[in-house]
């Protein structure tokens, strides 16, 4: 079955910047711009160590009708990579956790959650290849872009890969170079815009080194083959690609008054999950079958 998805979604509540309820928004959003064609709804925030509210495990989301990643794929978007150097080697981690992450115990936890097709549920799926492409753009980059320009990157992407309904199209923005309040009140983000009237999902993963403590350098001893300093790149890589998938338009999809299901587990219960041969650092996700953070499923 075709599922070609315009950019018209119904808009699941009014968004306060004053409030966190009705799907998740954060209590205060960064001052990072609207992407042109997004909801009104902005971005949505993975927030960093010492922004993140203290919120307790037993917790479920709601479905508000929206779209899921039923095959997902992900294609990443180094944007000045190689002109403002990567020492730490940010780009070669991201791409090994995203080839390896197919199939793993830790993303079937996003299988339970689904949409609806009249009145069938369908699911979210997890093969075992979701790792789309990677791409290079050396293009100009601005000290601090804003969304509207991290949303015209993804667009790039769609351009170079193809356009594909159920990808997450991840901007990674090089050392030096990050969006406004990266590192103080958010880690990372993932939003939507439109291309020739489709919905793209995007999200912004920028340099995680830069940030330090406070977005997951050294937070539990890394894996025997990673340094302490990026293990905020595969926890944030994590947390996105699970959030865009249960989540592609946000807040249409699941989420609930905390946020989305990243965002009630956020930095708790941190491990060195399996993933194939390899293990990364991870946060757990929110399982609504067992109303728990968890590291895997079932």
């Amino acid at each position: 079955m075709a599922r070609l998805r315009e950019f018209s979604a119904v808009i699941v509540c009014a968004v306060s910047l004053a409030l966190a309820a009705c799907g998740g928004r954060d209590a205060v959003a960064p001052s990072v711009g609207v992407a042109p064609g997004a909801l009104n709804q902005g971005p949505h925030y993975a927030l960093s160590r010492s922004a993140s509210p203290d919120v307790q495990p037993a917790y479920h989301v709601l479905y508000h009708n929206g779209p899921v990643s039923v095959n997902p794929k992900v294609y990443l978007i180094f944007w000045g990579y190689e002109k403002y150097g990567d020492s730490l080697h940010v780009q070669k981690l991201l791409e090994q956790y995203t080839k390896a992450m197919g199939g793993s115990g830790y993303l079937n936890i996003t299988t339970q959650y689904y949409e609806l097709s009249g009145s069938n549920k369908v699911y979210v799926t997890n093969p075992s290849s979701q790792f789309g492409g990677s791409w290079n753009d050396e293009s100009p980059i601005s000290k601090s872009p804003t969304d509207a320009q991290v949303a015209n990157e993804a667009i790039k992407g769609v351009k170079h890969f193809g356009y594909d309904v159920d990808a997450s199209y991840i901007v990674a923005t090089p050392h030096g170079h990050s969006s406004p309040e990266f590192g103080t009140h958010w880690c990372a983000y993932h939003s939507s815009t439109a291309y020739q009237g489709k919905q793209v999902a995007y999200s912004n993963i920028p340099y995680m080194p830069d940030a330090g403590t406070n977005c997951g350098a050294n937070i539990i001893s890394p894996p025997s083959d990673e340094g302490g300093k990026v293990e905020g790149v595969t926890i944030m890589a994590g947390h996105e690609y699970a959030e865009i998938y249960t989540d592609l338009n946000p807040f249409s999809g699941w989420n609930g008054q905390v946020g989305e299901i990243a965002d009630v587990c956020a930095w708790h219960n941190m491990a060195n999950d399996p993933f194939g041969n390899k293990s990364y650092t991870s946060q757990p996700l929110l399982s609504n079958a067992s109303g728990q953070c968890e590291h895997s499923y079932p």
